[in-house]
C-alpha cells in the first residue's frame, strides 16, 4: 500500500494540485441536495444521476465505510451557459486514471465521485441499465446527496455560488480511499 505522499504524487502527475485530505465520515449528506437534483437539474434521470443512484440514507452509510479521502478542486474560467464539455471530459479521464492507479496500488475500495454528472458519452442512454460505459461512469458528489458547499468549507477550502457570468468555476471531485 502507498503512503499519502505516494498518492499525492499520483494526483500531481495528472496535473492536480488543489486537493485536501478528508475523513469521509465527515462528508455532509443532506436530503435538500437530492431534492435540488430532482427539481432543478437538467441531468436528472440520466446515467449516474438520481434516481439511478442510492438513497440518501444509503449514501450516508456508504461514506462511513471509508477512513480517508481527498477533495480535489478543479478550477476553470468559463461561461456557465456554454459549459466546457471537452475540458470536463478530459478532467474526468484524468480523475479516472487517478482512481485506477490508487486501486492498483493496493486500495481495493478506491472510488471516485466525479466532478460532474457523467459526461463520457455524447449520447447518454439515459439510464444505468443501458449505459454504454459502465466501467468508467461515476456519480457526482451531488448525485450521492453530498452537500458540496458545506463539505468543502468544513475541509477549509473556499467555494462560493457563481453570481457572475462568465466566471471562475470550481468543480469538486471526491476520491474515497481505503
Amino acid at each position: 500500500m502507498k503512503s499519502k505522499a505516494a498518492i499525492e504524487a499520483i494526483i500531481m502527475k495528472q496535473g492536480f494540485s488543489d486537493y485536501k485530505w478528508i475523513n469521509p465520515k465527515e462528508i455532509v449528506v443532506a436530503h435538500w441536495v437530492r431534492v435540488k437534483c430532482t427539481f432543478g437539474c437538467g441531468d436528472y434521470g440520466l446515467g449516474t444521476c438520481p434516481p439511478n443512484s442510492p438513497s440518501v440514507n444509503d449514501c450516508d452509510s456508504f461514506f462511513k465505510e471509508y477512513e480517508s479521502g481527498l477533495i480535489i478542486r478543479l478550477t476553470k474560467y468559463a461561461d456557465k451557459n456554454a459549459y466546457p464539455s471537452d475540458w470536463s471530459r478530459e478532467m474526468t479521464n484524468k480523475l479516472l486514471d487517478i482512481e485506477r492507479e490508487v486501486f492498483l496500488s493496493g486500495y481495493q475500495k478506491a472510488f471516485l465521485l466525479n466532478q460532474t454528472c457523467c459526461t463520457l458519452c455524447k449520447d447518454c442512454s439515459g439510464n444505468r441499465v443501458n449505459c454504454k460505459d459502465k466501467t468508467n461512469s461515476r456519480p457526482s458528489p451531488e448525485s450521492f446527496a453530498v452537500d458540496v458547499y458545506q463539505t468543502v468549507r468544513n475541509a477549509g477550502l473556499d467555494i462560493n455560488v457563481i453570481s457572475e457570468n462568465p466566471s471562475e468555476i470550481n468543480k469538486i471531485a471526491i476520491l474515497l480511499i481505503e
